[in-house]
């Protein structure tokens, strides 16, 4: 029988630790060629700019398959995850996703984190303080022990509540600055979480040894980066190549410069399932590109099914 999952039951179920975890088994499937995964589709919806989303993957190690769709419309967005059975029974769940999604991409950065940034990472900034910006921090502190955890955004007012929200839930040190320099300054991991289509930090701001999530731009239209900063990454990866390839602009740019070749870019999954190595060495300059792709999605709509089962 299909089962309909709202969004306090997800909020309920699915926690950022576990979904690290949960994550991490998915993305290795991908490398072991136990699990597949299509690239985002976007078809328009109106001559004004909305779009359909749609973007799928099949585990059939665990017996699964599934989509994750939604419509974006003047800045609305309704997510929806589709969850099917590989062994004959049918449509499993309908969920809805808008939770599952921003605990999955706070997840992937954690995820990202764990496998790029250096151990002994202690000096988190965040930059940017919307509600993508709670998981990000969450699923970061879950793999470190952090000491320092700075924010910056453009609201002073968001900034702000971030910081007594997250400081009061997480138990720890959180302080707002007034600009992306004062908040990277000494970072150790940088997760950049915004909607901005102009980067959003220097080429001055990347130095020896950070790691940086991407976690914000998985449009053409988005740049968190600028281009050019590419080329000083020692390793560049992402979530999917191909899907990189039609929605990352900052890669796009840099691969169209010459300042990178798509083949130096690489999956993380290849990373998890150590068929390649991520960080040579403490000073080594790392960047995840995070896009967000359906894997990952079925990954954690098959765990909220099955706790509720």
């Amino acid at each position: 029988m299909t089962i309909f999952i709202n969004e306090e039951q997800v909020q309920e179920i699915l926690d950022v630790k576990s979904t690290v975890d949960i994550l991490e088994e998915s993305m290795k499937s991908l490398s072991t060629g136990k699990g597949f995964n299509s690239p985002r589709k976007r078809l328009p919806t109106s001559y004004s700019g909305g779009n359909l989303h749609f973007m799928a993957a099949s585990w059939p190690e665990k017996g699964i398959a599934g989509h994750k769709s939604y419509v974006v419309t003047k800045g609305k967005a309704t997510f929806v995850v589709l969850l099917y059975s590989t062994e004959g029974e049918g449509l499993l769940a309908v969920i809805e996703a808008n939770m599952l999604g921003q605990i999955r991409t706070g997840a992937a950065s954690g995820l990202a984190s764990k496998y790029l940034a250096n151990k002994n990472s202690k000096k988190l900034a965040i930059i940017g303080s919307g509600f993508q910006a709670e998981t990000q921090l969450e699923a970061i502190n879950s793999q470190f022990d952090l000491d320092e955890i700075k924010v910056f955004s453009r609201s002073k007012e968001k900034r702000n509540k971030f910081v007594n929200k997250m400081g009061n839930k997480l138990n720890i040190n959180i302080r707002a600055y007034n600009s992306s320099d004062e908040a990277t300054s000494n970072a150790d991991i940088i997760s950049l979480i915004t909607n901005s289509n102009v980067p959003v930090i220097t080429n001055s701001q990347i130095t020896n040894g950070m790691h940086i999530n991407a976690a914000g731009g998985n449009s053409w239209l988005r740049s968190e980066i600028s281009s050019d900063s590419i080329g000083k990454f020692n390793f560049v990866s992402c979530d999917d190549v191909e899907q990189a390839k039609n929605e990352c602009k900052e890669l796009m740019d840099a691969t169209e410069k010459g300042i990178i070749s798509w083949s130096n870019v690489n999956e993380l999954s290849n990373v998890i399932d150590g068929k390649i190595k991520g960080r040579n060495n403490s000073e080594d300059i790392t960047l995840y590109e995070s896009l967000g792709i359906a894997i990952q999605d079925i990954a954690a709509a098959k765990y909220i099914y099955d706790q509720l089962k």
